[in-house]
């Protein structure tokens, strides 16, 4: 497979690992949480049977043919806030979708997606089966939760090696592709449906002139992050590099939904990682920052207030 940050060490893992646990095993470890706090009328006990059923959903299939260890399976959450319930078992929510990677010679893991989707229309009852075929549409919900899961196990590889997520970034454009997009819950499967959810993501990832948007999501993960804790300067160097390609995305593409869904998850971060910085490199990040994150610029601000 395409191993994770672990291949780093991995001389150092067959060591300790035994060789059992490279078997074939699940990719995700996603904690699924649902909150169905704001539906009235309906027995609460269906929200904890969803909950169960949607975290093993997404946690005992095998999403890839890969081989993963328990300790190379990827960090993320789902945070299913239904919104309302407009007829018997049909429900809408909003739902936080985040994921996470382990920094190299570190216990810190580098928050790699955050994204609040908005359009989730599903039906579900209790004890319902959840099917999933990726060739065919079986259910909106399951094509959400599938699609997820490639495009959670895409930015992960693409993190790792670059065009390391192509892959799955192309097995999520196929779920996508095979909803029925004059469906009632297809919204957010469709380009009409507004300027950021899950069609532009895809699209975006998809389309060339991105390129430079996953060319920074490895040069800031595995030439920055991942060099921090033994050459901090090199690190930020990359992870100035990244940014400035950022920076000609915003120029040319200033809406783009993939430069949101990017400093929603890394604005905190990028504060840390600079503020260790001598002042011309915390000028000239200050200036990169603004520009292309302009909703977090007060935020940005403290790299030359200290």
């Amino acid at each position: 497979m395409l191993l994770k940050y672990w291949f780093k060490k991995i001389a150092f893992l067959f060591l300790l690992v035994p060789f059992a646990l490279y078997t074939q095993a699940q990719e995700l470890r996603c904690q699924v949480t649902v909150n169905g706090q704001r539906i009235n009328g309906v027995d609460p006990a269906i929200f904890d049977n969803m909950q169960v059923s949607l975290n093993n959903f997404m946690n005992t299939r095998a999403w890839t043919t890969d081989q993963f260890g328990p300790e190379e399976r990827i960090d993320c959450n789902m945070f299913i806030n239904l919104e309302k319930s407009p007829s018997q078992d049909i429900y809408e929510a909003r739902v936080t979708v985040q994921s996470s990677r382990p920094v190299f010679n570190s216990s810190y893991n580098s928050p790699i997606f955050n994204f609040i989707d908005n359009d989730w229309i599903f039906t579900y009852a209790m004890n319902q089966q959840l099917e999933f075929n990726l060739t065919q549409y079986n259910s909106n919900l399951t094509s959400l939760l599938g699609f997820y899961a490639y495009l959670i196990i895409g930015l992960d590889y693409e993190s790792m090696a670059k065009g390391g997520g192509a892959k799955y970034f192309a097995m999520a454009e196929q779920i996508m592709n095979n909803v029925p997009t004059n469906a009632n819950d297809a919204r957010g499967w469709r380009p009409f449906d507004g300027i950021r959810n899950r069609y532009w993501i895809i699209n975006n990832l998809q389309a060339s002139k991105y390129d430079g948007y996953k060319q920074a999501i490895y040069e800031y993960h595995f030439m920055g992050m991942d060099n921090f804790y033994e050459k901090p300067a090199l690190a930020r160097q990359n992870i100035m590099n990244a940014l400035d390609k950022l920076d000609k995305i915003a120029r040319d593409n200033p809406n783009a939904v993939l430069l949101a869904v990017f400093f929603q998850a890394k604005s905190d971060e990028l504060l840390n990682v600079f503020s260790g910085a001598d002042m011309g490199e915390k000028a000239k990040a200050l200036t990169v920052l603004r520009r292309t994150d302009p909703s977090n610029a007060s935020k940005y601000d403290k790299l030359v207030r200290n």
